[in-house]
């Protein structure tokens, strides 16, 4: 009834990303809401990098640093994978667009 009458996603139906767990401090949750990133953008992110290895390791601290750019926005997030799941340090997004004109 959920997907015939509503709409909505099965719990079988989940896209791959919404399994993933994350930690987030009442900080980076707070960053998260100022600068209009939701969960779902976050867990994006990691599944991206951690399927495609596209990270990089920060040598200061040893967080990972990852982007995505599912839309006309990229998504960075600073996290760590833990037992539990994975620790948000920090996430920001930039927000463009690029146009190109060619004239001939």
């Amino acid at each position: 009834m959920l997907k015939e009458v509503w709409g909505e996603k099965t719990l079988e139906e989940k896209e791959a990303f919404e399994s993933i767990q994350l930690i987030i401090p009442e900080s980076v949750s707070q960053l998260m809401e100022d600068r209009l990133i939701l969960t779902e953008d976050i867990q994006k992110v990691i599944h991206f990098a951690e399927n495609t290895g596209t990270k990089m390791q920060i040598k200061e601290n040893g967080h990972y640093l990852a982007y995505h750019r599912p839309i006309s926005v990229t998504y960075w997030v600073e996290y760590l994978p833990q037992p539990e799941g994975y620790m948000i340090f920090n996430t920001y997004s930039h927000r463009m667009e690029i146009n190109e004109d060619v004239n001939s």
